[in-house]
Order: structure tokens, then C-alpha cells, then sequence
């Protein structure tokens, strides 16, 4: 079951945009083996959700601002620059937190927590 703070429209958007940014940034990597992880847990008190990949990592140009509209490092900001912005709302309105961190050698993961007994 779904937290009450988040509806399956927003869940959906947060794991498709995050899982799609994962599969381009693998591929950028040719050292890369091509190997996503994805974990969803309700567990405990929160939906946690974590993505990782072992693609080319964020640049650190960018890196404190990749949640802003706008942002993007797709090499062009045609239709690019909403996503993790998006999905930042998202979480945040749900009172949630997003984390980022390397993955080693390569890569990104992105940690999601939704407390499950939050309220819009």
C-alpha cells in the first residue's frame, strides 16, 4: 500500500525518470558492465526506494544543483532539465528526502525516503 502523502502517479514518475536517467548514464560508461539495481522497501516506517548504476557519475559542476529546474547534463536542455526537478517535488511534498552518492568505482545511487505516515 501506498503511503497517503504520494499517490502512484508521483511514484511511478519518480522511479521511471530515475531508472531511465540510470540505463543513459550506464551506457555513457563503456567501462561500465551495464547493471542497474533497484530496491523498494516499505519495511520499516518509510517507502525507500534506491537506484543505482555504475554509469558515469554526475558531474561535479552540477552536482549541487541537479534537483533545479533546468539542470541537465544531456548536453542539451531541449526537453531535458525536468525530471529530477520533477521528482524532487515530488518527495519533498510527500516529506520525504533524496540522497546522492557515488558509487564505486563508478556511478550514482539515489536514495528516496517516504515517511509513511506523512500528510500533504
Amino acid at each position: 500500500n501506498l503511503p497517503d502523502n504520494i499517490d502512484d502517479d508521483e511514484l511511478s514518475a519518480i522511479i521511471g525518470n530515475l531508472i531511465d536517467n540510470a540505463f543513459e548514464a550506464t551506457l555513457k560508461n563503456p567501462e561500465s558492465d551495464k547493471v542497474i539495481t533497484l530496491l523498494i522497501t516499505d519495511a520499516g516506517k518509510e517507502l525507500v526506494i534506491e537506484i543505482g548504476d555504475n554509469g558515469c557519475g554526475i558531474d561535479p559542476e552540477i552536482a549541487g544543483t541537479i534537483f533545479n529546474r533546468g539542470v541537465t547534463s544531456k548536453g542539451d536542455d531541449k526537453g531535458h532539465g525536468i525530471g529530477l526537478y520533477l521528482i524532487n517535488r515530488y518527495v519533498t511534498n510527500a516529506g520525504g528526502v533524496i540522497l546522492v552518492d557515488n558509487a564505486e568505482p563508478k556511478g550514482t545511487i539515489f536514495s528516496i525516503f517516504i515517511p509513511k505516515n506523512g500528510n500533504r
